[in-house]
């Protein structure tokens, strides 16, 4: 079985396609003739010794922030303080910096704020008498700092034939009216589920059972689709879902559903069992025989476009040569194909090289973008000596690397497998990467039912 965990914590992708992008990066296949593995030299940019940030004059800006927040709360027109700040006292010019401090320690903080209290006191006895002034003489005399005095109270106005239309005779007196009733009517509750809703439940998830080998593949909308198909009655409630949910998890519980032993999924000459099968649950790591069979599906969905090449051919490329993987397109001219899909698996992780023969490119799709020049090489060299074999002479040089960055990206430990079967699928479909660490769930439970069908769905 192989693995596939990746790097964590991952930001999210951009979706794109093959055509090469600001995010790519180009690179020579002309160096190392031999098949061995060469060290990576580390770019350029990851060189730089890193340099101590400047220190923060954090004390000047403590004080900006404090000045800031006075003059704020001084110059602040609230409910409680009808007119200017200026009528309390506190205004007045900013004292030099250099000016002397009185003794004990708080500096002249005590003495302005008396003289600010007795300067609130004088102002407050002025504002009186200016209003008293203004009382006697009219209401065109407005108070200090250009704010008008509170207007005269009304004379008493007689209010009469006043009558209320909501009344059911029409109109109503003078008087209190009766206060209406504004509550929202409530909604009809739907009723739960029925025993026969409950059959209908179980005998969904027998045929799924049984068509699948587990309930891996089934979503509680698929559930609730296929009962409203049958009653004709809405299901996607919070209430129904949930009683949904409870009948399929009361389901699994039950000795002999939670998976066939003896379900299996044949296909030329693949295999899968549900032990392949239950890799694609959660977040388990694919293995080779999942990897193998869903990248046939996809080369039989185009085959005049697409050449898929097994999983372990990377492998033996890389330890063996030419010599050693020259027998395994005897039967395939893979340069009158458009596509060439070659997964790789390095350890615990998969990535996947796509060759675009009439363009001569090599692109290596990493959702966990790594840069990884060993292999693109490492495929050139293997289509120079094949177009020799061949003797295919236009193929020999012209071919250039492409790492592509803006793809879909993960940010788990378990789904580069699921990532890489994508890339295939997509490409091969010649369709834009629309989908994400996100749709992984989704995408798993679909695979699934591509294998159990050995057939891609659009």
């Amino acid at each position: 079985m192989r693995h596939t965990p990746v790097q964590r914590h991952l930001p999210p992708f951009s979706s794109h396609l093959v055509p090469p992008g600001k995010h790519s990066e180009l690179f020579q296949l002309k160096e190392n003739n031999g098949w061995e593995e060469d060290e990576e030299e580390e770019p350029p940019q990851f060189r730089k010794a890193c340099r101590q940030p400047p220190r923060q004059r954090r004390g000047r800006r403590v004080r900006l922030r404090v000045l800031r927040s006075l003059y704020l709360r001084l110059y602040n027109r609230t409910v409680a303080l009808p007119f200017s700040w200026k009528l309390w006292g506190v205004g007045g010019r900013r004292k030099r910096a250099g000016s002397r401090r009185r003794e004990g320690g708080g500096g002249n903080v005590g003495v302005e704020l008396g003289k600010a209290q007795h300067r609130f006191a004088r102002e407050e006895e002025s504002l009186a008498n200016h209003i008293a002034e203004a009382e006697e003489t009219g209401p065109n005399h407005g108070i200090p700092n250009g704010f008008s005095p509170l207007p005269a109270e009304p004379e008493n106005i007689l209010i009469t034939n006043v009558y209320s239309i909501n009344n059911e005779d029409g109109l109503a007196p003078n008087g209190p009216h009766q206060q209406e009733d504004f509550t929202p009517p409530l909604e009809k509750e739907v009723p739960a589920l029925t025993e026969e809703h409950v059959a209908c439940v179980q005998s969904i998830l027998d045929q799924f059972l049984q068509s699948y080998g587990s309930l891996i593949p089934l979503g509680t909308d698929e559930v609730l689709e296929k009962l409203e198909d049958v009653f004709q009655q809405p299901f996607n409630t919070p209430t129904r879902r949930t009683v949904v949910q409870h009948v399929i998890q009361s389901y699994q519980r039950l000795p002999g559903n939670t998976l066939l032993r003896s379900f299996r999924v044949t296909y030329k000459r693949h295999v899968l069992t549900m032990d392949d099968l239950s890799t694609l649950y959660g977040q388990n790591w694919l293995n080779d025989q999942v990897m193998n069979m869903y990248g046939d599906l996809v080369m039989d969905a185009v085959p005049e476009k697409v050449h898929f090449f097994n999983s372990f051919f990377y492998d033996k490329l890389r330890t063996k040569g030419y010599d050693g993987v020259k027998r395994w397109t005897k039967n395939v001219d893979i340069f009158s194909k458009q596509f060439l899909l070659i997964p790789i698996h390095l350890e615990v992780h998969w990535s996947l090289v796509c060759v675009d023969v009439s363009k001569r490119t090599i692109t290596y799709f990493d959702s966990q973008r790594t840069l990884n020049r060993r292999c693109p090489k490492h495929i050139a060299k293997y289509l120079q000596a094949e177009a020799v074999k061949k003797e295919r002479a236009e193929y020999v040089e012209g071919w250039n690397g492409l790492f592509k960055m803006n793809v879909a990206r993960q940010n788990n430990d378990s789904d580069c497998g699921a990532f890489v079967l994508q890339y295939c699928k997509f490409l091969a479909l010649e369709l834009p990467f629309s989908f994400g660490q996100q749709d992984m769930p989704k995408l798993r439970r679909q695979m699934y039912k591509e294998l159990c069908h050995c057939k891609l769905t659009a």
